[in-house]
């Protein structure tokens, strides 16, 4: 059922609702073959019945506050996802899993836009399937689960050693990012952590930076974690990138999305890393930086110029990656890093290392050895991103850290 929401929220989130059908359903989510008769074995109807029964009981109890009630209307797969009544519940819930603005309904009926409607529904729903996922997991873990094996036990058993382990992630602070790209500012994590950017006076875009905004990736990316998180008997604490401080980096398991022009935390490993973002001089392009090319690597890896501007996030385009897996030296934890120069990247980053095929993939080109423990390491990746989403990630440089080294933090 876990698989199942996923599935049909992420499609219907992207628009892709015609492959919510019974036989693709069937075929993707739960393991049948593409040719398999839904007249004969009619699995997707039972777990559908069931995934409509765990959302009723949900939004009737533990979920009575959300502003956004989802459903699967009977006799088709594609969820809704309907307001309350502005008297039926209380004030909406502020979820600690992200710090999405959602506007109250006072706002967005004073704002008279309908696409800010729009949002409003869309960002509480997101809200509400994670919260509505970990209830699930939450409950399935009662259960007991069995453990994941293959590359997800080589890469995130580690993280999960002793029961009860807890996966502390940091999301992207994206309404930081876009005010620095507003003001053609380039701050560090000292000017973060001193909140220089929230002086009123001369602060341009002020309104902008005032805003709480993570990113959709980071979201599906949340969903992803709590459910590995779950599988191992652990669980995923979130803190939104400006509310982090030290202390919340002093113990545990980590990890952090985002580059560090939207998650500044992200600085504190830099150093150690041979994948180094950084920007165009001349366009202010993002791009990532090979610090130590090796024969037939490139020095440099881009994305189009202005790409935010010209509306390259409509076109097909190459974009570029990283994902590493580090280990500190302050608490021998280990801290795992997903960025990305546009959207999609981080989307994919996060993708390689939560879907237990793309993750078998990345392991397979950094030359692990299945049945072992993934020993930290770094990879650049490629993809075609193309609207609404991105194909072919392809490794295509990586580090493999020096046998008991560690990284400050």
């Amino acid at each position: 059922m876990r698989a199942f929401l996923l599935y049909i929220f992420e499609h219907a989130n992207l628009g892709l609702v015609e492959r919510l059908r019974e036989q693709t359903i069937g075929a993707e989510v739960l393991g049948r073959k593409s040719n398999y008769d839904p007249a004969v074995d009619n699995i997707v109807r039972v777990r559908a019945h069931e995934l409509r029964g765990r959302l009723e009981k949900y939004f009737q109890s533990e979920g009575i506050e959300e502003p956004v009630v989802i459903t699967i209307p009977r006799g088709a797969y594609v969820p809704e996802f309907v307001p309350r009544p502005f008297d039926e519940a209380p004030a909406p819930a502020i979820l600690p899993i992200t710090e999405t603005e959602i506007p109250t309904p006072k706002e967005v009926r004073s704002a008279g836009s309908p696409w800010l409607l729009f949002a409003a529904i869309l960002l509480a729903a997101i809200a509400a399937s994670i919260a509505l996922t970990r209830y699930v997991l939450r409950d399935d873990n009662r259960a007991g689960i069995v453990r994941p094996g293959g590359a997800a036990r080589d890469f995130w058993g580690q993280f999960f050693d002793k029961p009860n382990e807890e996966l502390k992630t940091v999301y992207a602070d994206t309404s930081y990012a876009l005010w620095q790209d507003l003001n053609g500012k380039d701050l560090d994590l000292g000017d973060y952590l001193n909140r220089k950017y929230l002086d009123v006076q001369g602060n341009k875009q002020f309104n902008v930076v005032m805003r709480r905004v993570t990113t959709p990736a980071d979201l599906t990316l949340s969903v992803h974690l709590a459910t590995l998180a779950a599988e191992f008997g652990g669980t995923e604490l979130p803190q939104f990138a400006r509310d982090a401080d030290s202390q919340f980096f002093h113990q545990g398991n980590l990890v952090l999305i985002g580059s560090h022009r939207s998650n500044p935390w992200v600085a504190i490993y830099e150093p150690s890393l041979n994948f180094e973002l950084g920007q165009d001089q001349h366009s202010g392009a993002p791009l990532f930086l090979n610090r130590s090319p090796r024969p037939h690597e490139g020095q440099v890896f881009a994305i189009p110029a202005m790409y935010d501007t010209q509306k390259t996030e409509e076109k097909t385009y190459v974009s570029f990656g990283v994902v590493a897996l580090l280990k500190r030296c302050d608490d021998h934890g280990l801290t795992v890093i997903v960025e990305g120069l546009n959207m999609q990247a981080t989307q994919a980053a996060g993708d390689l290392v939560t879907d237990p095929q793309r993750l078998e993939m990345l392991l397979r080109s950094i030359g692990h050895k299945p049945g072992t423990t993934v020993a930290p390491f770094e990879a650049l990746f490629q993809i075609t991103s193309l609207p609404g989403g991105y194909d072919s990630p392809k490794i295509v440089a990586f580090r493999l850290q020096p046998a008991q080294s560690c990284v400050g933090g």
